[in-house]
């Protein structure tokens, strides 16, 4: 097990950034290394919701939202070489939000034996989605300017 932890605060709601993070098919928008993003179980979003995901340098995956708790939590999990569970929490933080995240990815197979550079590789990853998905949402969420 490799847990990869950030932290970064969005100048919006709780409520705003739950309704856009949790939606994977956003990340479309803000992660560069996302290939494909599709909404595969009918109906919104919830704990049992599953999406067919596809970043670079991985096989197509299934992805399943195991833990929904609007506005404050929500978690997604998928199998793999790399097994990745997500767990993000909001909170309320001067006018905004703070958005902590944890990566925990659990290497299997002939994976293991590389691991420790793909873990590398992640680190800077996530460190840098934190800067991606803030500038989208804060984008989305700022109105149109005068």
């Amino acid at each position: 097990m490799a847990l990869i932890s950030n932290t970064v605060t969005i100048a919006c709601t709780p409520e705003q950034a739950f309704d856009y993070l949790v939606d994977l098919r956003n990340e479309l928008e803000w992660n560069p290394r996302v290939e494909s993003m599709e909404k595969v179980t009918d109906g919104p979003i919830a704990v049992g919701t599953t999406y067919t995901a596809k970043w670079k340098s991985s096989p197509s995956l299934q992805v399943e939202c195991i833990e929904y708790d609007r506005p404050r939590r929500w978690a997604y999990h998928n199998g793999g070489p790399i097994e990745v569970t997500v767990s993000v929490q909001l909170e309320p933080s001067d006018g905004g939000t703070l958005l902590s995240s944890q990566f925990d990815a659990r290497p299997h197979g002939w994976f293991r034996v590389i691991f420790p550079v793909f873990l590398l590789m992640m680190k800077k990853e996530e460190r840098a989605n934190m800067t991606h998905l803030r500038v989208a949402l804060e984008q989305r969420t700022a109105g149109p300017q005068s």
